[in-house]
């Protein structure tokens, strides 16, 4: 089978080499068309990546991102120029705005089906525009298959984009596949954690900014400590934003360290006893499954990408984004049943071998 996937952010996410690789392993062709802005920097850590599996064209400039279908149809033109696409058997669109579009009318012209997955900012960012709202409603109408990362999230998009006589007929088309882990995470995991230590170590791994929330955190541990609990508190990750590492790393019980490599990375996974990161929004929140394959138990965000995966209380727990207290009595329910929960979360991450992710794509494609 000959699969083209349309990303618009390739070069910033090994997500979806990985499926290609596995998709590839089990005899299909994946190529991919990255489009991309006018100057969009390629971080050194994916140029790898950046090979003859990959069309990256820089197809569109700053300003046509804030006038819609000027910018879909840059892709599409640019699409077109680059890339035979009749040659191939079907479309994944990685997002559904930036690039559902083109991938809805390469199927009007050449009768290829086209799958469409609804993303983190086609949730959070598209669809709060009411607007937006009809096109997602005719991409969803003509795509052959729908991709989710979680429960949740389709759950949301039927609410807002159908009425209910349409949502039963919407819903048999849609699919949950979750994001997988780089073959390292599940080639190296950890051991079951038998105790939390005193004190209690709570990681917080990803970008410093707004979204992450690390502030929140920080706040449900001084709970923790007001209440006898003794708490300290590690944060790893790019610095996005200065204001917020300054207000983070005033306190004392916070340690905070630059971005690290997967192979640093695992040693402080080991170390530490909870993973605590309340996001405001998150796709689907990879990190989560990377501490899972440690044993480390997972506070994340309810309503997001990584709530409904697993039953509450089995890997860890959702929270309240907004609510530091009840980020602390969570922690503290994980304390209670500390053992258990760590042994499933390393059960749990098998879920998340490209393999058998790459075999679920592959049953949809076909």
């Amino acid at each position: 089978m000959r699969i083209l996937y349309l990303c618009n952010y390739y070069h910033r996410a090994m997500i979806f080499r990985d499926a290609m690789d596995q998709l590839e392993n089990r005899g299909n062709f994946v190529l991919a068309f990255n489009s991309a802005e006018q100057g969009d920097v390629i971080d050194t850590k994916y140029e790898k990546i950046m090979d003859d599996k990959v069309i990256h064209v820089e197809c569109y400039s700053h300003k046509d991102r804030y006038i819609y279908f000027w910018k879909q149809h840059k892709i599409y033109i640019s699409l077109n120029k680059h890339i035979k696409v009749d040659e191939f058997d079907i479309v994944h669109s990685h997002t559904l705005f930036n690039g559902g579009w083109a991938a809805m009318k390469l199927n009007k012209r050449f009768g290829i089906p086209f799958v469409v997955s609804v993303r983190n900012t086609d949730m959070n960012d598209y669809l709060k525009l009411p607007i937006f709202i009809p096109i997602a409603k005719k991409i969803a109408r003509k795509a052959k298959e729908i991709v989710f990362l979680s429960e949740t999230y389709r759950d949301m998009f039927l609410e807002k984009c159908f009425s209910n006589a349409e949502k039963e007929l919407i819903k048999e088309k849609c699919h949950i596949i979750y994001n997988g882990l780089e073959s390292f995470w599940l080639e190296n995991k950890g051991q079951p954690k038998e105790r939390v230590h005193m004190p209690l170590r709570l990681i917080c791994v990803g970008k410093i900014d707004k979204n992450k929330n690390m502030e929140k955190v920080l706040e449900a541990a001084k709970l923790l400590i007001s209440n006898g609990v003794e708490t300290e508190l590690t944060i790893i990750g790019q610095i996005i934003d200065p204001d917020i590492k300054a207000k983070l790393e005033k306190d004392s019980i916070v340690k905070m360290i630059p971005f690290l490599k997967k192979e640093e990375l695992i040693n402080y996974y080991r170390k530490a006893d909870i993973f605590v990161m309340p996001s405001h929004y998150e796709s689907f929140g990879r990190v989560y499954a990377e501490a899972m394959t440690q044993g480390l138990p997972v506070v994340y965000t309810r309503g997001q990408g990584f709530d409904g995966i697993f039953s509450e209380g089995t890997v860890g727990y959702s929270v309240n984004d907004n609510d530091a207290s009840e980020i602390a009595n969570r922690i503290n329910d994980i304390i209670k049943n500390y053992v258990e929960i760590s042994r499933n979360c390393l059960e749990g991450s098998d879920l998340f071998d490209w393999r058998t992710i790459a075999e679920e794509l592959e049953t949809i494609y076909k």
